[in-house]
């Protein structure tokens, strides 16, 4: 029997108003290092919408067996059945996609499916062949890393690569087979923790020499039925192995004796997913969004392990972060003795690292706080700005827009139109912005404007510049396409005595606006307040 039914398309009112209701259920629990890291991105991608989630825990890593499934989809379906109704299902990693494969027809059929950190490509394939659904596979990048190996350590030539019997762990088993099919001179041995005893695992890491590098997949249990923590797996085999380096391609407990390597990403993942999720809520079709199966990666080291093998930062691929990394002006004169005077060499290396930790950060803040696609200030940087105005009490107004019918244009032309079209009235509004005006967008077809010394006079003369500055048709690849906009405006104090509420009643404007029949902009100070 069907249980849910999908809330179809939504409205910009709807996203506002309604709550949306999310079921999350994730393979692990949180003491797997891998899944805070999930969550955060996937709340990150998906807000900006009214939305409740509701997580489950399945915890496979510990409880693996029948009787363990069993006894989950008994305590998840008496909560579905209290609950009865659900916007979108996540599923995170392979169990928890199986489960949601294998029970979809009789829970909830009708429901849109996003699913992410599936190891399994082929089963992410299946699950995205069917309707409603769509996911990121969480793919290694071995090509990178097996090249980075090579580098780093030119004198080891031999490959054990750790996996384990889960779901996860024969997915990343086939993931490397094929990599190894296709570089079938690759000298490597599987090593399945699942059919080890401990001490069976001591002796064999205990006997890894000279030639070899540990390429840690997975190693959740062994033999003995014991459970491994990442933490726990990594102290395990560096501790058992000491001289070998562990290579690891999840960014996730990159310590504790793993040097690291080009990780997946677990964090920009679940940001995938989250805006994933949040498009279809408002309305895009999951069946029109390809499964994602290109890499996501950022290489990840620690400083510790570095120094034990010896690698230097210059060794490591550009754009790598260290754990622990060192700030240590000793140790960085130590390694330039050519310089004779080390009163000198701590002065420079003093300036050189704080201008470039300046460089590094300015930009850093920038891009944080910048739109990606417009190259516009973003809701954090429009936000701080709020915040600063407000600070130093002075009066100011803000503008509210979005572009009309826009997800017409996605739906009729293509998000790549609907992106130039974004990214066109970004230019334009770019060019209205002044001193006492910046404007910002806030995602999707939202953009915003602040400006200081308000007046209903200087607001109207703003609004009337953005109606006039968007008339003219886009160019885009599929022809020039006119548009209109609509705009909302408040001012503080002239309109609301809380500075802090001037978005809302921007917002409230902008919603009359769109009743209004689009097209056009209202000051706060107009409406009916009754």
């Amino acid at each position: 029997m069907a249980l849910f039914s999908f809330a179809q398309k939504v409205n910009a009112k709807d996203s506002l108003e309604r709550q949306f209701r999310v079921l999350f259920i994730s393979s692990y629990g949180f003491s797997n290092a891998a899944v805070p890291e999930q969550l955060k991105g996937f709340e990150a991608g998906i807000d900006g919408i009214n939305v409740d989630i509701c997580y489950e825990f399945m915890d496979a890593d510990k409880y693996y067996g029948g009787m363990d499934i069993q006894n989950f989809d008994k305590y998840l379906k008496y909560k579905i059945y209290s609950v009865r109704s659900y916007d979108l299902i996540v599923a995170s990693d392979d169990s928890a996609l199986r489960y949601v494969i294998n029970n979809r027809n009789e829970l909830f059929p009708d429901t849109p499916l996003v699913f992410m950190g599936v190891s399994n490509k082929t089963e992410a394939m299946t699950a995205a062949a069917m309707k409603n659904a769509t996911g990121i596979t969480e793919i290694p990048d071995f090509e990178g890393n097996y090249a980075l190996m090579k580098k780093l350590f030119p004198g080891r030539d031999h490959l054990n690569v750790v996996v384990d019997a889960t779901i996860a762990g024969q997915g990343d088993y086939v993931e490397y087979m094929k990599f190894k099919d296709e570089n079938p001179d690759i000298k490597s041995t599987v090593i399945n923790t699942s059919y080890y005893t401990a001490n069976g695992l001591k002796e064999l890491l205990g006997s890894l020499g000279d030639d070899d590098i540990i390429l840690f997949l997975d190693f959740a249990r062994d033999g003995d039925g014991n459970s491994y923590s990442l933490a726990n797996a990594s102290d395990f085999m560096s501790t058992y192995a000491p001289d070998v380096p562990i290579m690891r391609l999840a960014s996730s407990d990159i310590e504790h004796g793993v040097l690291g390597g080009i990780s997946y990403s677990f964090y920009d993942a679940g940001w995938i997913a989250g805006d994933a999720a949040k498009r279809i809520i408002l309305g895009e079709n999951a069946d029109d969004m390809p499964l994602m199966t290109s890499t996501v990666t950022t290489p990840y080291f620690e400083q510790g392990s570095m120094d034990h093998f010896g690698i230097k930062y210059s060794m490591l691929p550009d754009g790598s972060q260290v754990l622990n990394e060192h700030k240590n002006l000793a140790k960085f004169y130590r390694e330039n003795t050519m310089l004779s005077n080390l009163v000198i060499v701590i002065v420079l290396l003093m300036i050189a690292i704080i201008f470039i930790l300046n460089i590094t950060n300015a930009k850093r803040k920038r891009l944080m706080r910048t739109d990606f696609l417009t190259q516009m200030p973003n809701r954090m940087k429009l936000i701080e700005d709020m915040n600063q105005t407000i600070g130093l009490q002075m009066p100011y107004g803000l503008i509210m827009l979005d572009v009309d019918h826009f997800k017409d244009i996605n739906d009729t032309y293509g998000h790549k139109v609907g992106d130039e079209i974004i990214a066109g009235v970004g230019e334009r509004l770019k060019k209205l912005s002044k001193n006492q005006l910046h404007f910002a967008r806030l995602g999707g077809d939202e953009f915003s404007g602040l400006f200081t010394s308000p007046s209903n006079e200087k607001a109207k003369k703003i609004c009337e510049s953005i109606i006039k500055s968007t008339k003219a048709p886009f160019k885009t690849s599929a022809g020039e396409l006119k548009l209109t906009v609509s705009i909302g405006c408040a001012m503080y104090p002239l309109d609301v005595e809380d500075p802090n509420k001037v978005m809302e009643s921007a917002d409230s404007a902008l919603y009359v606006t769109k009743e209004n029949g689009r097209n056009g902009y209202t000051l706060f100070d107009s409406i009916d307040k009754t």
